[in-house]
């Protein structure tokens, strides 16, 4: 699957908040904010895979 760099661009940052979130959750185990921090990755996985999709629907250089 070929993609543009937007598409890399909207990949990475969603890893990024997501791999900081998990690790957040791991060093903040057993406290508010990082059972909160848990239970958002999942969320915020699935709102990167709609925006992923929605985007290479429309891009012209992805689809």
């Amino acid at each position: 699957m070929k993609t543009c760099d937007s598409f890399g661009r909207i990949k990475a940052a969603y890893e990024r908040d997501i791999t900081y979130l998990h690790n957040h959750a791991q060093l903040q185990a057993g406290t508010r904010s990082g059972k909160v921090s848990a239970a958002t990755v999942p969320g915020v996985k699935r709102r990167m895979a709609r925006a992923l999709s929605k985007h290479y629907e429309h891009c012209r250089m992805c689809g």
